[in-house]
């Protein structure tokens, strides 16, 4: 396995569950495992597990117990490429602290699989002495702070990103709006538009020549009164005349009724 300079995995912290084999449970740690996986290029590998109170394990892997650990594994390809296989392993929930029953209550095994059915890791740990046990821990502190500083910057960073997103977002919606509300108002005037034209067309026959305004009143055809032309008017009929008796005079009237019959010169003469 050709090694790369500047070889590096990124700090992986979880918890590995304890499985006590066939040792006394009191003998062993009760409170909860923690362990911190990273590697760089003057030690490509290093583990440290620890409860953070009493108890601490470790272990740290050249680039030659790194490519004898990728043929037990049986991974191929590159060290980068194995590099990640341990750091999804690391990561996942499948990580354990075993204490075989053949070796001592202080080996332990840190085992992780990335997933089931693929090659299990298996790494070998190493009890801290008691003189180191404090620095170990702390260090562990240390590391697993600046983890979590870490995360959150890149956190706060996201979250201003999701929050200028979300701004934008919200200002394109308004001028969504004004826009949709534009498009609706144009819409309902050419509907309009379009509309009256067609009622009228539908009742009122076109006049060839004749403008059509929008002030103009148009009366249909069935309210229409055809007024005739003068010239084509035909003449009235006028009804014969009809021969008319005289009227006698008021006052021959009322010289009659007396018993009198008065003749004027005018009749004698004629």
């Amino acid at each position: 396995m050709a090694a790369p300079s500047g070889i590096r995995m990124a700090a992986v912290f979880g918890e590995a569950k304890p499985e006590y084999g066939g040792h006394d449970p009191d003998a062993l740690p009760r409170r909860p495992v923690l362990f911190h996986a990273h590697a760089h290029s003057q030690a490509p590998l290093r583990v440290v597990a620890t409860d953070l109170r009493s108890l601490a394990w470790r272990c740290s892997l050249d680039l030659d117990d790194l490519q004898d650990l990728q043929d037990d594994v049986g991974i191929g390809g590159s060290c980068s490429d194995f590099l990640d296989y341990l750091c999804s392993s690391f990561s996942s929930a499948q990580v354990k602290l075993l204490f075989p029953a053949a070796q001592g209550p202080d080996t332990a095994e840190l085992v992780a699989t990335k997933a089931k059915g693929l090659p299990r890791i298996t790494l070998p740990l190493h009890p801290v002495a008691a003189s180191e046990l404090k620095d170990v821990i702390a260090d562990f502190s240390l590391a697993l702070y600046a983890s979590y500083k870490t995360k959150q910057e890149h956190a706060s960073r996201e979250q201003e990103r999701v929050s200028q997103l979300m701004e934008s977002l919200a200002s394109e919606r308004a001028k969504n709006e004004v826009m949709q509300k534009q498009l609706e108002a144009l819409s309902f005037l050419d509907k309009r538009k379009a509309t009256k034209p067609k009622l009228v067309t539908d009742q009122v026959p076109s006049v060839p020549g004749a403008p059509l305004g929008s002030d103009q009143v148009i009366v249909p055809v069935q309210k229409q009164t055809s007024v005739a032309s003068p010239s084509k008017v035909p003449p009235a009929k006028v009804p014969p005349a009809k021969a008319t008796k005289r009227v006698a005079h008021a006052s021959r009237r009322a010289r009659g009724v007396r018993g009198a019959l008065l003749q004027d010169d005018n009749d004698d003469e004629s």
